[in-house]
């Protein structure tokens, strides 16, 4: 379902009347649900859908996603997609919106004060510059600093939304590390599940199907379709349930790892 959630930011009479406030794009948010699965897989799945599911063909709209909660093995996940008009979008600006009974910020370019920042030491940079041009009668060295200025400025505002993109994926994987602790209690450091979780993705065959993941106590076994091993890698040996789970899906399960054997036969 798509709602206008922008309406509640609408200018009262008086508002409207002064121009040089600036109006907001409006803001449309679909909630929707993926398939239970591993987070990239989530997350694919979660920008398809973002995608098809657009209230316009997506080449006329910019398209923020947010995830509205942890992820935890086998459970389905949910997303929202905030979409504007890319024809209404003038400027930077962040807004904050009730989806789901949750508060959600989300941003659209980089923020205003970090851009007018930038901005400002490029109009400083450029006038000391053109001052120069002028008094030297340099018209020529004038205009290339100019395009200099402009093209560090260019360069100022992608480093800006790099960093902000950088931030949030540092905040993503933060949310996902305690909600994985919160999964597995406190018996085993949650950096065992990670590492599990990175060597499954990294050995992965590439034409291996599997549809779900199992981690229990330093124990991996993985659910796939057909009888041709997921994993490539040697190191950790594969073992096969003797009977199928599902018509033409078989159990695995994945040998520790020699060291974490160890120990777990140390903790008997």
């Amino acid at each position: 379902m798509i709602s206008l959630a922008s309406e509640r930011d609408a200018p009262t009479p008086v508002e409207a009347a002064d121009d040089a406030a600036p109006v907001q794009p409006q803001v449309f948010v679909r909630a929707f649900s993926v398939p239970a699965g591993l987070p990239w897989e989530q997350s694919r799945a979660a920008q398809l859908d973002a995608r098809h599911g657009s209230p316009l063909p997506i080449d006329e709209l910019l398209v923020q996603l947010r995830r509205l909660d942890r992820w935890s093995p086998g459970r389905p996940a949910r997303y929202a997609a905030f979409y504007i008009r890319g024809q209404d979008y003038r400027e930077p600006f962040e807004t904050t919106l009730q989806v789901d009974g949750q508060s959600i910020t989300v941003a659209f370019g980089a923020r205003r004060q970090d851009l007018d920042r930038v901005k400002l030491a490029a109009i400083a940079a450029l006038a000391i510059v053109l001052s120069g041009a002028v008094l030297g009668g340099g018209v020529v060295m004038a205009l290339g600093a100019r395009s200099q200025a402009l093209a560090k400025l260019e360069t100022a505002e992608q480093l800006a939304l790099a960093k902000r993109k950088l931030a949030l994926a540092h905040q993503n994987q933060i949310t996902l590390a305690r909600g994985l602790r919160g999964e597995i209690g406190r018996s085993r450091p949650v950096e065992e599940v990670l590492a599990d979780l990175d060597w499954a993705a990294a050995s992965k065959a590439p034409d291996a199907r599997i549809s779900a993941l199992h981690w229990d106590h330093g124990l991996l076994a993985v659910e796939a379709r057909g009888q041709t091993p997921p994993f490539i890698a040697g190191d950790r040996p594969l073992q096969r349930s003797g009977a199928q789970l599902r018509p033409g899906v078989w159990l695995w399960g994945v040998e520790p790892r020699a060291a974490r054997g160890a120990d777990l036969g140390a903790d008997r």
